[in-house]
């Protein structure tokens, strides 16, 4: 059997620890306030590469309603799930996250897209709840979907990666990771940060897991029988501080396994630069290119900046989409592979269910003076 039917998500008898997280940044008081322009795409494994749809595209403008959006399974994104949410009604805190089902349950007859979906429904509920300020920090709200996915008996079992984000009017992004899903904040011509994968093994990454009654009889007996299962305590946190005109880009393993950073900012530099938001320097290659600070604030920009994170993310999207299919361009799994199974021929891409979410941060002015 190929190697690329073989190398699904395993289950191992093994138990991770968790990431250290990074030390809390502070607010920065002397800064002018953030605002952020959501958006979102995803697609399912078996979907064709389509055009841009009401059923692949998500702009800002789902977040102008009541409620925090979130894409339910008929929006064919598979196993994939996302929500994105503004609170109290504001561009100025938005919080947003990603989960992708283990695809390995469906080996026990498991659709894993209801434990992935139902997690980013019970999170997205949060975000709207009076109380839900003092409760949203990434890991917090990954542990309130966590149990509620836990004891919701429409979801018998399953189990899902997740990456979730809270940013707040000073520019303190804070993610809890857990797995092989993940984000990266792009500059002009650099990738800042990229979030490394949290696994136990080759393509076996951490992940939440809900057992069957069955399951959980066996591992009394028996012990534990195989399935990994770690708990949002062992999520991966970190704080960055965002600057005007960064992006931010979380995304599932569909993307990650597709696409390097170096090939997501080369997909989004050259929108950002046909808009006018991002600008090489004069006499410089695009790899020397600045952020347009006066074309991003200017309010004529606000109808345009509400659709270009959906843009990118759906950009981003379709490109993985085309990378995954590919057979002759061997991706960051295929490179895997190679590096850990030098002998297995498995070239290409790995077609995989898709979620994107792109934030742009766009600072309302210059530094204040400090008091």
């Amino acid at each position: 059997m190929s190697l690329r039917r073989t190398l699904l998500r395993p289950r191992l008898p093994s138990k991770g620890r968790p990431f250290a997280s990074s030390s809390p940044i502070r607010a920065q008081s002397t800064h002018a306030p953030f605002t952020y322009r959501l958006g979102a795409s995803s697609s399912g494994k078996s979907s064709p590469v389509a055009p841009p749809s009401d059923n692949n595209v998500f702009p800002q403008s789902l977040l102008d309603r009541d409620d925090p959006y979130f894409n339910s399974m008929d929006k064919f994104s598979g196993e994939d799930a996302f929500f994105m949410a503004k609170i109290a009604r504001s561009d100025r805190h938005v919080v947003f996250g990603l989960a992708d089902g283990v695809g390995g349950w469906r080996d026990s007859g498991i659709d894993p897209g209801r434990f992935s979906h139902g997690l980013c429904r019970y999170m997205a509920q949060k975000t709207h709840r009076p109380d839900a300020e003092a409760d949203l920090k990434p890991r917090n709200l990954l542990q309130f979907g966590y149990e509620k996915v836990m004891s919701d008996r429409s979801v018998q079992a399953g189990g899902c990666t997740a990456c979730i984000g809270a940013i707040e009017p000073s520019g303190a992004l804070e993610v809890a990771n857990l797995g092989d899903s993940g984000f990266l904040i792009l500059a002009p011509g650099k990738v800042s940060f990229m979030s490394p994968a949290q696994t136990h093994a080759f393509n076996t990454p951490y992940q939440l897991s809900k057992l069957t009654p069955r399951m959980q009889a066996q591992n009394r007996i028996f012990g534990n029988t195989g399935q990994i299962s770690e708990t949002p305590a062992q999520s991966d946190v970190t704080t960055h501080s965002l600057h005007h005109g960064e992006l931010v880009i979380f995304a599932t393993d569909g993307v990650l396994d597709n696409l390097s950073g170096m090939d997501i900012l080369n997909i989004v530099q050259p929108i950002m630069e046909k808009r006018g938001y991002w600008s090489a320097a004069e006499g410089v290659e695009s790899k020397g290119a600045i952020i347009k600070a006066d074309k991003l604030r200017d309010p004529k920009e606000s109808g345009n900046l509400s659709n270009l994170p959906s843009e990118l993310a759906y950009s981003i999207m379709r490109n993985a989409k085309i990378a995954g299919i590919d057979t002759r361009r061997d991706g960051p799994f295929a490179k895997e592979v190679h590096k850990h199974f030098p002998n297995e021929e498995y070239h290409g891409g790995k077609p995989d269910d898709i979620a994107v979410i792109v934030a742009l941060a766009v600072q309302d002015g210059a530094l204040k003076a400090k008091l």
